[in-house]
């Protein structure tokens, strides 16, 4: 795996989780972690990805824009599970 693919998970992570914090705010969901909490999802998404569409030794490019959109929707997917979380811990539970 190249240290490019990984960087660019980091920051593709970071930069969608920051926007979903910040489109739909949830008390207890910051930028911090939304941006920790996007590029963990955008690091296995990423590695889903790159399982899912095995490079070809002479065609590494064509991998990347895949490995990219999953890596994306990862970030996105653990971010709104993450604001899911916080949102129902706000709720009382009638127990």
């Amino acid at each position: 795996m190249a240290f490019f693919d990984l960087v660019s998970w980091l920051i593709l992570g970071a930069v969608l989780g920051v926007l979903v914090a910040a489109f739909w705010p949830t008390r207890g969901l910051t930028w911090t972690r939304s941006l920790g909490v996007g590029m963990f999802g955008a690091v296995v998404g990423g590695l889903i990805g790159r399982t899912l569409f095995t490079p070809n030794p002479f065609r590494e490019i064509g991998v990347l824009l895949p490995t990219l959109i999953v890596a994306g929707l990862g970030a996105v997917v653990v971010v709104l599970i993450d604001r899911f979380q916080l949102k129902n811990r706000e709720r009382p539970h009638l127990t």
